[in-house]
């Protein structure tokens, strides 16, 4: 069984890093646990932020997968930093195979509104909370 990581919550103004910090989270625990991304839960307040994040975890590990430093040097460097066990090499090979385990299993690489969360939530349990199973929210 996987040990459960700390909740992290990120709170910040515009431009102030936040996708990036996400990011370089995300791909922590993806490196760390291939697959990870069935177990963690990341939310966001709007679609244009969740289809950004898929697209920056996505670019960023293809990038790490092929070894494409001039895209990854600040991620690269900080994951080696963060994690003094882990080479460059592992990290691409590691990123090379989660990438594709990602895309042969896109949908449960799921990053949410949290109004899209609490729909799956409700959906999951309209039968314990005795609601039609044809509901809709106003």
């Amino acid at each position: 069984m996987t040990p459960i990581a700390p909740l992290k919550i990120l709170k910040a103004s515009a431009g102030s890093g936040k996708t990036f910090s996400l990011t370089l989270h995300y791909l922590s625990l993806l490196l760390s646990n291939e697959n990870s991304y069935r177990e963690i839960l990341a939310v966001t307040f709007t679609n244009k932020a969740t289809a950004e994040m898929k697209e920056r975890i996505l670019s960023v590990l293809h990038a790490l997968a092929i070894g494409d430093t001039n895209n990854t040097k600040d991620v690269l460097r900080i994951l080696l930093q963060n994690n003094p066990t882990w080479t460059s090499q592992s990290i691409q090979k590691t990123a090379h195979r989660v990438y594709r385990r990602i895309l042969h299993d896109y949908s449960h690489f799921t990053i949410s509104t949290i109004d899209g969360f609490s729909q799956k939530v409700i959906r999951s349990f309209t039968y314990e909370l005795n609601l039609d199973a044809a509901y809709k929210i106003e």
